[in-house]
């Protein structure tokens, strides 16, 4: 087998290994982001903003490796995606309408165009409030769990859109300070993050529906702009009939701003070391982006880390979704995904295969992102137990494999391969990845195994290749700079195989 050498790793990658989990699906979350991100003025940064801090207490971060994205919120009440289910109308961001549609619509609050109603309105989710009352809450047991499946960080939602905190803050008028008898939800967090060696991570937006609630319209992102005669729409999914003075909303920006910096600001003085800040989005209002600072935020937390979120840089840039294409480079990087097709518990979601899983991580392990995997808790505190199960299923893979993807680097400058690979010295680490169905994600649609070739190109001649874990030998040939090694169907296992490849 000959492969011209222009072809480097990450584009056989994408041909050999990405196809197979490229799907419609996928192509309908990567618009549904782009929509969601415009919303909330995602300022997403890039390679040439990314320049990470260099306190010896955020190097911690490029080799993390597997972090657990904890969403919860309102919404786990009534068993629905966080925030996003009390805002309607993405059709009408793409759709001219003339001004009797337009009538027709509000009149019907047929936002959607499909004749059904919009399952909540922003009223009717925030009344979830007055039915928070997590009994069974106990974040050492999540914890715990993650920490034996192998995540070395954890991020908890502590503020979603949905505006509702998850302490009793001094700020606003909607956190557990004003429901739930002044519980606080972050602390046994940080403190089960702590017993088991985690790190912090703690997720906060910025855009906050709640306080916002008499100024905002609750549609879809561009929808005023497709169509400049729609009205704005209030909490009740109403025509908003009231108008606001130049004053008023001078004022209400104003409260806005001290919002968003006393939040901030009480999250990294009340708990000790936050390890993790995770933005989501930039307050609509002027100078969004530097409400509170990074100059700010390191005063108070000299070694954490922050995504680029809010401030349109930051130590590391995330990617949601979709697997990155390209090798970032020495760009601290993180890719965040879904362990079901929603980020928020929701029963009727089964968990993706955990061969699909897997081979996210495994593949954008090569490229030296980590990889934040979301999961949900129910309106009493817990994880469902599929959950665990599934976390036992990654601590085995790990326990066999976790070599191939702890402290690891890229393949060395010359070396690619026909699947995602790391290195550790003179040991080369080749995963294969079980292929699914076109649009497959889940159990059912994971293709049986078959017989493949992996190719390897190095200068170094292998010492012995063989199957990790099970140290089983595989045949090779290696010709000319350049390994072929064969692996079987039948030693193939239900989850990512590993070649282990040792150098002379």
């Amino acid at each position: 087998m000959k492969v011209n050498i222009k072809y480097a790793y990450y584009t056989l990658l994408t041909g050999f290994i990405l196809s197979n989990q490229k799907t419609i699906a996928q192509n309908a979350d990567k618009e549904t982001v782009k929509v969601e991100h415009g919303m909330i003025n995602i300022a997403m940064g890039t390679h040439s903003e990314s320049t990470h801090s260099i306190h010896p207490d955020a190097q911690w971060y490029p080799d993390a490796g597997l972090g657990l994205f904890i969403h919860w919120g309102l919404s786990s009440v009534k068993d629905m995606g966080i925030s996003w289910p009390m805002i309607p109308g993405r059709p009408l961001a793409v759709q001219v309408l003339n001004p009797d549609q337009i009538k027709r619509v509000v009149a019907e609050k047929d936002y959607n165009l499909n004749g059904i109603k919009p399952r909540i309105t922003p009223n009717e989710y925030w009344a979830m409030a007055e039915d928070f009352n997590p009994k069974n809450y106990n974040p050492e047991k999540w914890i715990k769990a993650a920490k034996d499946a192998g995540f070395t960080y954890a991020v908890l939602t502590t503020k979603h859109h949905e505006g509702f905190a998850m302490w009793p803050s001094a700020f606003g008028d909607f956190s557990t300070k004003n429901f739930m008898n002044g519980e606080d939800l972050i602390s046994p967090f940080i403190k089960a993050c702590r017993k088991y060696g985690l790190k912090v991570g703690l997720y906060y937006s910025p855009p906050d529906w709640h306080f916002d609630r008499d100024y905002m319209s609750f549609l879809y992102y561009k929808v005023q702009s497709i169509n400049p005669s729609f009205p704005k729409i209030d909490a009740d999914l109403n025509a908003r009939m009231v108008t606001h003075s130049e004053e008023e909303i001078k004022e209400h920006n104003k409260e806005y701003a001290a919002l968003v910096k006393g939040q901030v600001e009480e999250l990294l003085t009340r708990y000790g070391k936050i390890d993790l800040l995770w933005f989501d989005g930039t307050a609509p209002i002027a100078n969004g982006r530097n409400l509170i600072t990074q100059e700010e935020i390191h005063k108070l937390q000299p070694g954490i880390v922050m995504n680029p979120r809010m401030h349109g840089k930051g130590d590391f840039i995330t990617y949601e979704r979709d697997l990155p294409k390209e090798d970032p480079g020495n760009v601290w990087s993180e890719f965040c995904n879904t362990w079901t097709n929603s980020w928020t518990y929701e029963r009727s979601q089964p968990f993706r295969s955990n061969a699909f899983i897997l081979g996210q991580f495994v593949s954008v392990k090569a490229m030296k992102i980590n990889y934040l995997l979301g999961i949900g808790p129910n309106k009493d505190g817990e994880l469902r137990d599929s959950a665990y199960i599934n976390m036992k299923v990654i601590e085995r893979w790990m326990v066999q494999n976790g070599k191939s993807v702890k402290m690891v680097q890229r393949l060395p400058a010359g070396e690619y391969a026909s699947v995602p690979a790391t290195a550790n010295k003179n040991i080369r680490y080749l995963f294969a990845i079980p292929e699914f169905k076109k649009d497959g994600k889940n159990e059912a649609d994971k293709l049986p195994a078959k017989d493949i070739q992996i190719v390897l190109h190095t200068k170094a001649k292998p010492k012995s290749v063989s199957v990790l874990g099970t140290g089983t030998s595989l045949v090779y040939q290696y010709l000319n700079g350049e390994l072929t090694v064969e692996l079987p169907a039948n030693i193939r296992t239900e989850l990512v195989d590993v070649v282990q490849v040792v150098l002379n």
